[in-house]
């Protein structure tokens, strides 16, 4: 039923396959080139500035009249010709090899441009392909049921990658205000200690942070609990992370004389840094569902397009 469509299937796939081939060994041989180009170009200006040296001994500079009278120019001479005579022979095996690589890289260019008409090969490819997709969807059942698999599936995993960016977001809000009220604490203690107008300056500076952090915190746990929500995560994020829409308000809201202050300053960041315990645990499982989930549609992918190119 589907033979002669499969044959032309075959044959753009083959062609393809060519047209790819010689098109990836044009790129690396594009590659190679361009290192080649630099290599000659460097071994070209040292070269040259062997040759200078060795003209430079045989001139009657400063130099060579006092290597001269050392008598030590012949010795002198003889070792810059040598490394001259290295340079040159590195330099030609450079070039040599600019010169291979450009012959084949011709060779290549000629064979890709045979293949040129297959340039967008995929995009014809996809078109008989969705043809024999199309009218074998009306008559196989199996197919279908795995066409909706994937539906399902690939709807599955956006929520999941969704809910993991949502999760991202709060973590970092939450790891600011960490660090914020870490920093509020120690100058807290430098503050009770007699730190003076600075010291108290900095803590409520920080604290400022901690609670700009804090609501952001609040925002973000609110949609990533929606989010958690959509792809009927089992994780129970109000034992875990709930309190952190209720203490701040109490916190910042209120004031304390320094000894409290500090305590609830204290209890705040051991409530943050339980909140991003909670956090994390959930990323964790999070990220388990989506490679489980891609691993799933992979090999579903798989089958649906082995099924559809096998059918005849």
């Amino acid at each position: 039923m589907y033979r002669e469509l499969n044959e032309q299937l075959a044959v753009i796939k083959e062609k393809g396959r060519m047209y790819e081939k010689w098109n990836d060994r044009l790129e690396k041989l594009n590659q190679e080139e361009a290192e080649w180009k630099r290599k000659v170009q460097q071994r070209l200006e040292h070269l040259q500035k062997e040759q200078h040296d060795v003209d430079r001994l045989n001139s009657m500079t400063l130099s060579a009249f006092f290597y001269h009278l050392i008598g030590q120019k012949e010795d002198r001479l003889e070792k810059e010709e040598l490394e001259l005579m290295e340079s040159k022979a590195e330099y030609d095996t450079a070039c040599q090899m600019l010169n291979d690589i450009q012959e084949q890289r011709s060779q290549v260019q000629k064979e890709l441009d045979k293949q040129r008409k297959y340039q967008f090969w995929q995009s014809d490819y996809k078109v008989l392909w969705g043809k024999k997709e199309t009218d074998l969807l009306e008559k196989d059942a199996e197919l279908q049921q795995m066409a909706e698999d994937r539906e399902h599936l690939s709807g599955e995993l956006q929520e999941l990658n969704e809910a993991d960016q949502e999760g991202q977001y709060l973590l970092l809000a939450l790891e600011r205000a960490e660090k914020a009220l870490s920093s509020a604490g120690n100058w807290g203690i430098y503050d009770m200690m007699g730190g003076g107008m600075i010291s108290t300056h900095m803590k409520r500076s920080r604290m400022d942070d901690a609670q700009v952090a804090i609501m952001d915190a609040g925002r973000r746990l609110r949609r990533f609990q929606k989010e958690l929500e959509d792809v009927k995560m089992a994780v129970n994020t109000e034992l875990h992370l709930g309190g952190l829409l209720s203490f701040a308000d109490y916190f910042f809201d209120n004031l304390f004389v320094d000894w409290m202050v500090q305590d609830k300053i204290r209890k705040a960041e051991t409530q943050v840094k339980d909140g991003l315990s909670a956090v994390r645990s959930t990323l964790h499982v999070l990220r388990n569902e989506i490679q489980e989930h891609r691993v799933k549609l992979k090999l579903l992918d798989r089958s649906y397009h082995e099924r559809v190119e096998r059918a005849d």
